[in-house]
């Protein structure tokens, strides 16, 4: 419309009030404005203005301001009954997400969508097992499950029921659908409200930070178990990318390997050398940056078969220790808790009292620049200067004050955090292969250590494995038969004639097979060499006979 006012196609412009033009009172004078450079008459009916008595305009700014006042008054008033509502744990959300709907008796409790539901379980089982993201969308592709968006507007729910859609997208399921499914937490049976706000004048959602969310915990029946959904957001927090190598596969430990020495992810490829196929891991940033400046000086190369195994063994001490003698590796589990929180502790308890002493200082100062402000003894510009420095400050130590607060909180709950191992234990005893599942469940990283001796093909190379829950668990329950420096010197003595022999029975195999194969040419070079030999033997007699 402003375009056609600039291009005079329009002359005169007559509405109910001045509300219908908006209610944002810059807007709404902008736009006046335009019309009294473009000489249209403008008329607002219910108001009494009209642009050609100019002394109807007299109000009209004071009008704008009420409107704005008023669309911001009754903002605040449907937020608040909004917040009541969400504060009381009732969803606040428009629809039920997708594995749920309404009851049709409570419209503020959720039901389960059998249906749905049983895709959501498959999907995070399939995550959980090892697989992708993209290689879960084809395979709901290939399996012809619709989507999210299809699936509720065919029952008439979701934001989309009154849409028309694109057929060719019924299953052509994302990457994004996905994370959106693998992150709800309403899937645990919580109601989580307050994820976005917005404002009056733009009416867009903007979504916010987790801090401002308000979770209600079981208030539905769940879809997923919280272990698995916990065990899904690590899979995500380790793994962002879970991308398959050249054969399409994704290694179990892919995720979950990182470099002892520069801290970052270990990748895992296949090496077909020597006629074989074993899984190798090797440091990322060692091969990204070995050519200049390399931010870690050693590949920490390692068989990720042999790691699998080791990491096995280990697991299945753990869970016979723990089902034999619960209350002893319970008592253990909490001693090893200690240990890790003893420096880190003592740490975060002699930060808190140095951050609490700041922020009081921060607010005093705070309060004396406001006094000096309003007194006027400090200039406006260097009041705002430094009321921003110093806000900055005080929110940013509130903000590592909260998250150590929290931490320690945390670490104090040593024994809910060994009753969830324990717990876990009991969940898969008895395993008998160690799957991506499994391995999610129980170890949040490997770290993987240079070896012994660099670039040699057999050493000694140690592992270093953080437990969920527990974190670093090493003591006698753990801990594998290392050898002796005698047995170490002894063992490489052995593999060095083992390789000296295998290389001189490979001289000898080939000798025999490079022979058999070139025996007639070995005769017949053997009989030239006889004629020839003979040929020498008569010349040489024929020359001396007339010598004699």
């Amino acid at each position: 419309m402003i375009e056609d006012v600039e291009s005079g196609k329009i002359g005169v412009c007559i509405m109910k009030d001045l509300t219908r033009w908006g209610r944002d009172y810059l807007q709404v004078g902008n736009a006046m404005e335009i019309f009294r450079r473009n000489n249209v008459r403008f008329i607002a009916v219910n108001n009494g203005i009209d642009s050609e008595k100019p002394d109807t305009l007299e109000f009209a700014p004071f009008i704008n301001i009420m409107s704005e006042w008023y669309a911001k008054d009754i903002s605040k008033k449907v937020k608040t009954g909004i917040k009541t509502k969400g504060m009381s744990g009732k969803p606040i959300a428009t629809e039920a997400p997708y594995g749920y709907m309404k009851d049709p008796d409570n419209k503020d409790f959720w039901i389960i969508d059998e249906e749905a539901a049983e895709v959501v379980r498959l999907i995070f089982r399939l995550f959980i097992g090892g697989k992708n993201r993209n290689q879960i969308a084809v395979y709901l592709k290939n399996e012809q499950i619709p989507t999210p968006t299809f699936y509720m507007k065919d029952r008439g729910r979701g934001t989309c029921k009154n849409k028309a859609l694109n057929e060719d997208n019924r299953y052509k399921w994302n990457k994004a659908t996905l994370t959106h499914i693998l992150t709800r937490q309403e899937y645990c049976g919580d109601v989580v409200n307050f994820k976005t706000t917005k404002h009056f004048r733009d009416k867009r959602n903007h979504y916010v930070d987790r801090s401002q969310w308000q979770i209600t915990e079981n208030v539905h029946e769940p879809i997923i178990d919280r272990a698995d959904f916990e065990t899904a957001q690590r899979i995500l927090e380790n793994a962002p990318v879970r991308r398959p190598n050249g054969d399409g596969e994704i290694h179990p430990l892919s995720g979950l390997l990182f470099c002892k020495d520069c801290g970052a992810k270990m990748h895992i490829r296949i090496d077909y050398r020597n006629g074989g196929k074993r899984h190798v891991a090797y440091c990322s940033e060692y091969h990204k940056g070995k050519a200049k400046n390399p931010k870690c000086h050693s590949p920490h190369i390692i068989d990720a078969d042999l790691l699998m195994q080791t990491v096995a063994e280990v697991l299945k001490k753990i869970e016979d220790y723990s089902i034999s003698n619960r209350a002893e590796f319970e008592a253990l589990v909490k001693k090893s808790l200690a240990m890790q929180q003893t420096d880190q502790t003592k740490k975060q308890q002699k930060r808190i009292p140095q951050i609490t002493t700041r922020l009081e200082q921060i607010d005093k100062v705070l309060n004396k620049l406001y006094e000096d402000n309003a007194l006027g003894t400090i200039p406006q510009d260097r009041y705002e200067q430094m009321s921003q420095k110093y806000s900055e400050e005080y929110y940013t130590l509130k903000t590592e004050l909260a998250g150590l607060q929290e931490q320690l909180s945390a670490y104090e709950n040593a024994g809910g955090r060994a009753q969830k191992f324990l717990k876990l234990t009991e969940r898969h005893a008895a395993f008998t292969d160690l799957t991506p599942a499994i391995l999610n469940e129980f170890i949040s990283r490997i770290e993987v250590h240079e070896r012994d001796q660099k670039r040699a093909r057999y050493a000694i190379q140690h592992i270093s494995i953080y437990f969920n829950y527990i974190g670093r668990f090493e003591n006698e329950v753990t801990q594998l038969a290392e050898p002796t420096e005698q047995e170490i010197r002894q063992m490489r003595e052995e593999i060095e004639e083992a390789k000296k022999e295998k290389s001189r029975a490979y001289h000898r195999q080939y000798s025999r097979e490079y022979r058999a194969r070139n025996l007639e040419k070995q005769r017949e070079y053997e009989r030239i060499k006889a004629r020839e030999y003979r040929a020498r033997r008569k010349a040489q007699t024929a020359a001396a006979q007339p010598a004699q």
